[in-house]
Formats: structure tokens, C-alpha cells, sequence
């Protein structure tokens, strides 16, 4: 009987142990959509931004409704940011480009001054321009660092599937990456990356999968030719 009883100790002890040891699970987010206040409100403070740096010219309305990102932890203020899209234009010859700018809301604010630019600058959103054609907006857009090279955008949007299929082959080498190498992805962004394989130039090519994680895949630029040489996965 005081076997049996030291031993159930044992196990309750390790539980306890076990539970203490388990991380704190992740806190709740909350979303929701903007209020009825929240949408005027950021329509007047656009079009009187616009005025103002319009300086007397004729103010032209954007192309798309301001997208609204609002979510909290349950608790805790709402966080009430608009994000506005400039109408596409050429980049570069083969490149076309969305400029986002974010904005930010503060509802304890006076009602006149509620509305301020964000501390995330404004970001580069590009595509592959066609042949002789005005860049119209595109259904699927790659965050681009500002920092790099057109011509470099250029190339890699258009090998980035040779790239990614090479990147396969050093997912499956990575013990941390394997369970990755044949899910879908998609590519996101470019980014610079530090010189590195006896490169002075190297790019990361961020991909989202259907599961949710995230692959960055370094490439290598050697006299104009671009390779998959590491991965990296979160």
C-alpha cells in the first residue's frame, strides 16, 4: 500500500512538473470590422490629406476602398489601422508597382485629429508588367524591400518557380524544413540578404504555404545568374 501510495505521488509530482513546464498558450485575438464612425471617419481625414498635399490641384480620388485591419487581445484597446493602395503604375520597364500606405487610429483622440500615419513606412507592392501594357491592379502581389535593384525584382519574379523547385531539394536536406518540402507556396516578398557563400549579393525569397508557415529561401547572385543555395523555416 506504500509502494502504491509513493508511486501515485511520483506521478502527480511529474505532472505537476510537466504542466509548469508547458508554455502559456498564446493569447487570444480578437477582430472585428470597422464601425460606421470609424469608415467616415477616415474618408474625411484622406480627403483632407489629399488637399493638403494636392497644394490647390485637383485632388483624385484612389482607385480602392481603404482596407481596415482591426483586432485586439481580449482585454486590451482595440488597434484600428486603414491601409490605402496607390493606383499602379510602371516601376520599371517590365516592373509594376502599388505603393500601401498605412494609417493609424486613436479613438481618445479629438475627433479632428483621430486619424495619423502609421509608424510602418509605406511598402512596395510589385508584379511582372506585360508587354506593352498599362499596369492594372493584379490579384496576387510580392512585398518588395525598396533597397533593391528593379532589374533583380525582375529576374527573380520570373524564376522564382525554378528557384522554389531547387529550394525543395534543401528542404528535405534540413531536418527542421523537411515536413515542408511538397506543401504549396506562395511567394510574398524580396528581400536584400547579408553576402554570404562567397557572394557579395544575396536575396531571400519569402513563401507562405497553405499551412501557415513560412520559408525564406536564400539566393545567390554569381555574373547574372541567381540560385537556391539555403533555406530557412519558421
Amino acid at each position: 500500500m506504500r509502494a502504491l501510495s509513493i508511486a501515485l505521488l511520483l506521478i502527480a509530482a511529474g505532472q505537476a512538473l510537466a504542466a509548469a513546464a508547458k508554455p502559456p498558450a498564446p493569447p487570444r485575438i480578437e477582430q472585428r470590422q470597422p464601425t460606421g464612425e470609424e469608415r467616415a471617419s477616415f474618408d474625411d481625414y484622406y480627403r483632407q490629406k489629399m488637399l493638403a498635399e494636392s497644394k490647390g490641384a485637383r485632388v483624385v480620388q484612389p482607385l480602392f476602398a481603404p482596407e481596415f485591419d482591426i483586432e485586439r487581445q481580449r482585454g486590451k484597446p482595440w488597434q484600428v489601422i486603414a491601409r490605402v493602395d496607390s493606383a499602379p503604375r510602371h516601376s520599371a520597364v517590365d516592373l509594376c508597382r502599388q505603393i500601401r500606405s498605412s494609417f493609424i487610429y486613436d479613438a481618445k483622440a479629438p475627433r479632428d485629429a483621430r486619424w495619423s500615419d502609421s509608424a510602418q513606412p509605406p511598402s512596395w507592392h510589385v508584379w511582372l508588367a506585360q508587354p506593352k501594357t498599362i499596369c492594372t491592379a493584379a490579384p496576387h502581389t510580392v512585398l518588395m524591400d525598396q533597397a533593391l535593384p528593379p532589374e533583380d525584382v525582375v529576374a527573380l519574379l520570373r524564376q522564382y518557380p525554378e528557384l522554389l523547385s531547387r529550394a525543395r531539394l534543401l528542404l528535405a536536406g534540413n531536418s527542421r524544413c523537411i515536413r515542408q518540402r511538397a506543401l504549396p507556396f506562395t511567394l510574398r516578398a524580396i528581400e536584400p540578404a547579408p553576402p554570404a557563400a562567397g557572394a557579395s549579393v544575396m536575396f531571400n525569397l519569402v513563401f507562405e504555404s497553405d499551412r501557415d508557415t513560412t520559408v525564406r529561401v536564400a539566393v545567390r547572385k554569381h555574373r547574372g545568374d541567381y540560385a537556391a543555395w539555403n533555406v530557412n523555416c519558421d
